[in-house]
C-alpha cells in the first residue's frame, strides 16, 4: 500500500528549471528527500513540488500507477518540466515514465553527475564524469536495443536497430579507452605519492567525511588556505592540497570530495582517481557533524566508513573528528561521544569554525602518523640541514668534529635514507 502524501506547500516560482522530486521507500526507511532537494538546488533546479510513496518497488514505474497519475496532475499544476527520482531507475522504468508524464525523468544518479559536471575543472575530473555517464548510457543503450527487438520503440526497427547496436559498440570502445587512461593516471599518481614520501619525507593527511560535515572549514583552519565553503553538497569536487606546519611538523593536508549515502557503485568506481588520494594518505580525518541527531550521525558515519572500506582503506588510518561542537550543549556532546565509543570509535571533538579542540586534534594526529620516529643523525653540510628543516621536525643541532649532529623527528624510511646518504 502506498501513502497519499504529496508535497505541495506553497510552490515558489524561483530561478531555474522547475522540477518535482519523487521518493519511494519502504516503511521503516528514513526519508532522504531533504538531501535530494539540496542536490537539486545545487544543480540549479527550482523545486516546485514533492511526491512520496511508501511501498515496495513497482517493476513498471518504480512507483505505483496511481502515483504516476498524481505526478501528471502536479506537472499541470506547477509547470514542472522535469521529474527527479531519489530511487535509482531502470532504463525501462525511465522509458515508461517519460511516455506517461511527457517530461524529462532522471534519478539521483543523473542528478549527482549534473552537480559534478558543474563543479569539475580539471581534465581528470571531466574524464571521470564522462566515464560515469558512458557507463550509465551503456545500460540505457542495451535496454533500447532490447525494446527495439521487441518492437516497443516505434521507428527503431531495421536500420534503427542497427544504429543502436553500432552506438552500443561505440560507447563500449570509448569506455575502454577512458578506463585505460585513468588506470595510467592512477598508477602515475601512486608513484608520485611514493616518491614524495621517500624523497621528501612528508606525511599526507586527507580530510574526508559526509558532504556538509565541515571538511573545507577544517581544511581552511589547519592550513590557512581560503577554501570555498557554501554548505551545499559536493562544494569540493577536486582535491585541494596545502603544505602546512602542525606543531612544528611539516605536513601536507588535502581537502577531498564528500561522501553521500547510497552512492552508486558506478560513481565510486569512476571517481576512484580522486578518492584514491584518500587511500594513499597516511592519516584520514573522518569529519562528521556532531550537532545532528544520533540517527543521522550514525547513518552518515556508516555511509562514510563503508565507502572507505570499499576503497580498501585500513581502519587504523582513520581518525574520527566530531565537528561543530559549538552548536551542541556539553552534556549532549558527552552522550554522543560515549555512544560512538560503544561502536569502537574514538572521535576528537572540535569546532572548525571557532578553533575549539584543534590543539587536541593536532596532538592526536601526530600520534597517528605511521613510522614516525625520533633519531640522531650526522650531516656534512648546512644545505642538508635546510632540506631537513623543510621536510621534518628538527629538535636540536650541534657541531662535533666538523660535522653536524642533528636530533630529528619524521618518517623513518626517509630519515634512514638521508642518514645513509650523509
Amino acid at each position: 500500500m502506498g501513502d497519499n502524501s504529496r508535497g505541495r506547500s506553497s510552490f515558489q516560482r524561483g530561478i531555474g528549471v522547475p522540477v518535482i522530486l519523487v521518493e519511494r521507500r519502504l516503511a521503516p526507511e528514513k526519508s532522504l528527500l531533504y538531501e535530494l532537494k539540496e542536490l537539486a538546488q545545487t544543480a540549479g533546479y527550482n523545486v516546485v513540488g514533492v511526491v512520496t510513496q511508501v511501498r515496495a518497488p513497482d517493476s513498471r514505474y518504480n512507483i505505483g500507477s496511481g502515483k504516476v497519475k498524481e505526478i501528471s496532475e502536479l506537472i499541470k499544476d506547477t509547470g514542472a518540466t522535469k521529474v527527479i527520482f531519489f530511487n535509482e531507475l531502470k532504463p525501462h522504468q525511465v522509458y515508461n515514465l517519460v511516455k506517461e508524464l511527457k517530461v524529462d525523468v532522471i534519478d539521483r544518479f543523473d542528478l549527482i553527475l549534473e552537480v559534478f559536471t558543474k563543479r569539475a575543472g580539471s581534465k581528470e575530473a571531466k574524464m571521470q564524469i564522462e566515464l560515469a555517464k558512458l557507463r550509465r548510457e551503456l545500460s540505457f543503450a542495451r535496454e533500447r536495443l532490447r525494446l527495439a527487438k521487441l518492437g516497443e520503440l516505434h521507428g527503431f526497427m531495421g536500420g534503427g536497430e542497427y544504429a543502436i547496436d553500432t552506438y552500443y559498440k561505440h560507447v563500449r570502445k570509448r569506455i575502454a579507452k577512458i578506463e585505460d587512461e585513468l588506470a595510467k593516471l592512477r598508477a602515475r599518481k601512486a608513484e608520485r605519492w611514493r616518491r614524495r614520501s621517500m624523497e621528501r619525507g612528508l606525511y599526507y593527511v586527507a580530510i574526508t567525511g559526509y558532504t556538509g560535515a565541515g571538511k573545507t572549514t577544517l581544511f581552511t583552519k589547519l592550513t590557512n588556505y581560503p577554501g570555498y565553503v557554501d554548505g551545499r553538497p559536493f562544494a569540493t569536487l577536486m582535491t585541494k592540497m596545502k603544505r602546512t606546519i602542525i606543531e612544528g611538523r611539516p605536513i601536507v593536508v588535502s581537502d577531498t570530495v564528500g561522501f553521500i549515502d547510497s552512492l552508486p557503485s558506478q560513481l565510486l568506481d569512476a571517481f576512484y582517481t580522486t578518492l584514491g588520494e584518500v587511500v594513499l594518505a597516511d592519516v584520514i580525518l573522518l569529519v562528521f557533524d556532531v550537532s545532528e541527531d544520533w540517527r543521522e550521525i550514525k547513518r552518515k558515519l556508516s555511509a562514510s566508513i563503508l565507502t572507505l572500506q570499499s576503497l580498501g582503506v585500513n581502519k587504523l588510518k582513520i581518525l574520527p573528528v566530531a565537528n561543530k561542537i559549538d552548536l551542541v550543549k556539553e552534556e549532549e556532546i558527552g552522550e554522543k561521544l560515549q555512544l560512538l565509543r560503544n561502536l569502537e570509535l574514538k572521535p576528537i571533538p572540535v569546532s572548525a569554525k571557532t578553533g575549539e579542540g584543534l590543539d587536541e586534534l593536532k596532538n592526536e594526529l601526530l600520534k597517528t602518523l605511521p613510522g614516525y620516529v625520533t633519531a640522531t643523525i650526522e650531516l656534512p653540510s648546512t644545505e642538508s640541514v635546510r632540506k631537513l628543516i623543510r621536510n621534518a621536525y628538527v629538535k636540536n643541532i650541534c657541531e662535533s668534529n666538523g660535522r653536524l649532529i642533528v636530533e630529528v623527528e619524521g618518517r623513518e624510511e626517509w630519515i634512514r635514507a638521508l642518514s645513509n646518504h650523509g
